[in-house]
């Protein structure tokens, strides 16, 4: 070892050494056997390196750098590592340079502690590895976030304090279009200003998540859900997620609709058995009378009486079939001369200041329906239409074919593909306003109440469309007024249909036991069928209906029965009948058939039903039919 070496050694605040080609310690300056020993630091000089009592990192270090540094004459490699003292406060780093001297064998080894502005800069500069790395996750992480959002079958926005929209995903710009550098309120509403009351804009300021319902300008109900989030800068979002629940709003309507006839239903049913007993004895007392009378000053005006009790007695029917208690039966009919027929009728009852403008262009004109149930399906949207107009104006009706290719082009949703006459109402009112087009179907909802609505005309066009298979679409805006458009299917051209002109009640013979508690209707009842050559015996109550039954000896060809009576049921007192001589024939005359009736009855051997009201003709040829029938048939009627 030189003396030049030995002279830098000592004068330097470095800790320098030098080791033999054995790896031992050869020499040592002050500053580097201070790091060693506080006791005898020379003492230490000759020992091997795993003698030395050096730190930990730098005796791994060195245990490593020497042998490659120090091979004899070839040691050339330099080598150098650092290492860390200390705690979080007092931490300090070291820097060990591994030297070999060529041709000597020996490696001189120095440690130097690292400047601070040099730990600084190796620090900051790990700390910006730490945010690139971070800034890098985050960027994926949202960028598969974004990802992910965009393929969700809603649609899901982000919505900015300035009314700008953030972001929005597939499913958005499928229902809006390109949302970049657009307003909100532009993008879902159409408009050109703020909304009024948007509760989007509550959460940015509770911070909390808000859940409402939106319809847009297509008609679209969407269920939307707002929730707090931030953009990549820490600003305040809104991100909005939208589920289309538009179908399941229409069904929910038509659940609505069905569960209100339902309750309708269950009034109607109450009723109509009371109604038709008194249709009874008002039909056969005025049909006798005429039958008594060729005065035409009597006969016509109880010819005019007769009509009304039969159209009343089809108002009831309709009710029941509006409320789904009964069906009326369909038959094939030609609409356009039905309409014509239906307006000549309403023109003559319209304002003076309501102008009426019919259009028919429907070659395939022909539905499947009950010509009293069309003809108050138009009245009613007439009629409807003329209240809208109390200051007078325009109603139009057209009818018009369409074809409905698929379920996705229906103009009504659920409405099935085929072919349609399309009825059209169109007046030029006050219109709807948005808020009430939802409900205009409800029975007893109405806005009328000043100029005599019930609220029913609209359910019972909503019933009569959908019991023909059809529907009825309602488009409006307040001060332009509406357009209702019943959409009929296509049915089959029906045959020419013969009106039977009236004929004389037919005779019969047998033995009759009739039984109602409405005297009104028995006597009715018991005096056309005397006349008509029956033998019967009236009883006005069930308990005295099975007296006279069990009487007679002779027995009867037929039990007639009314089904509601005060104590036993018409269906009780024959299930006592019955039990006792399963072969006797019985029908229940009844003016309401309940669904699990019909049922019971059979089971109990009823051979079936006669509905009041019905002419008296029907009345006798329905007991001819009977009496001539095998006995333990179930007529069906």
């Amino acid at each position: 070892m030189s003396r030049t070496f030995r002279h830098y050694a000592a004068h330097s605040q470095s800790a320098l050494a030098l080791f033999d080609a054995s790896g031992r310690l050869a020499y040592a300056n002050r500053v580097f056997l201070e790091r060693l020993s506080d006791g005898d630091a020379q003492a230490l000089v000759g020992r091997g390196l795993t003698a030395l009592p050096l730190p930990e990192p730098l005796k791994a270090g060195l245990a490593e750098a020497l042998p490659r540094a120090g091979q004899g004459d070839r040691g050339t490699e330099e080598a150098g590592f650092s290492w860390e003292e200390g705690g979080e406060v007092d931490l300090r780093r070291y820097r060990c340079n591994v030297i070999p001297l060529p041709g000597l064998g020996e490696v001189v080894v120095e440690i130097c502690e690292e400047p601070v502005a040099e730990r600084l800069k190796q620090a900051l500069a790990a700390e910006r590895l730490v945010r690139r790395r971070e800034e890098h996750l985050k960027k994926r992480g949202r960028r598969l976030f974004l990802n992910v959002i965009d393929e969700l079958p809603v649609f899901v926005y982000m919505q900015r304090r300035d009314y700008t929209v953030a972001y929005a995903n597939r499913k958005t710009r499928n229902y809006y279009g390109e949302t970049e550098g657009r307003f909100c309120y532009e993008v879902f509403c159409g408009r050109d200003s703020p909304c009024p009351h948007c509760p989007t804009f509550r959460v940015f300021d509770s911070g909390g998540p808000e859940n409402w319902q939106f319809t847009d300008a297509e008609g679209r109900t969407f269920q939307i859900y707002d929730y707090p989030f931030e953009d990549e800068n820490g600003d305040p979002l809104v991100m909005e997620l939208g589920i289309d629940v538009s179908e399941l709003k229409r069904v929910e309507r038509e659940l609505f609709q069905a569960h209100k006839m339902r309750a309708i239903g269950v009034l109607a049913g109450g009723i109509a058995h009371d109604l038709n007993n008194n249709l009874v004895p008002i039909i056969f007392n005025i049909d006798y009378a005429i039958n008594k009378t060729t005065d035409p000053v009597l006969s016509e005006p109880l010819s005019e009486a007769l009509r009304a009790a039969y159209r009343a007695a089809d108002l009831v029917e309709q009710v029941l079939e509006y409320s789904r208690q009964q069906n009326v039966s369909h038959t094939p009919l030609s609409l356009t001369p039905l309409a014509m027929e239906s307006l000549e009728l309403l023109a003559a009852s319209l304002p003076g200041n309501v102008r009426l403008t019919a259009d028919y262009n429907a070659p395939l004109d022909c539905i499947l329906a009950h010509p009293a149930q069309v003809q108050q399906l138009l009245l009613n949207l007439c009629r409807n239409a003329v209240q809208a107009m109390p200051g007078g104006g325009d109603l139009t009706v057209g009818l018009g074919n369409m074809t409905v290719a698929s379920a996705k082009t229906a103009p009504i949703p659920g409405l099935a593909p085929g072919d349609y006459v399309a009825v059209r109402v169109t007046d030029t009112g006050c219109g709807i306003e948005p808020d009430k087009m939802e409900r205009i179907f409800e029975p007893f909802y109405t806005t009328k109440k000043a100029v005599g609505g019930t609220g029913m005309g609209l359910a019972v066009v909503h019933a009569i469309a959908a019991s023909c298979g059809g529907a009825v679409k309602a488009a409006s805006a307040p001060g332009v007024g509406a357009t209702f458009t019943v959409y009929l299917p296509v049915a089959a051209p029906a045959g020419e249909q013969v009106v039977a002109e009236p004929v004389a009640v037919g005779r019969g013979a047998g033995r009759l036991l009739l039984v109602d508690d409405d005297k009104g209707a028995l006597m009715a009842m018991a005096r056309v069928l005397r006349e008509a050559g029956f033998a019967v015996c009236a009883a006005d109550s069930a308990e005295e209906g099975l007296a006279a039954y069990f009487g007679a000896p002779e027995g009867f060809d037929l039990i007639l029965a009314d089904q509601s009576m005060p104590g036993l049921s018409g269906l009780e007192m024959l299930g006592h009948i019955l039990g006792h001589d399963p072969q006797a024939r019985a029908v229940i005359v009844t003016g309401h058939v309940e669904p699990h009736l019909e049922m019971k009855a059979r089971e109990a051997g009823v051979r079936g039903f006669l509905m009041k009201p019905m002419s008296p003709r029907a009345l006798v040829d329905n007991i001819r039919r009977l009496l001539g029938e095998e006995k333990g048939t179930w007529p069906g009627f």
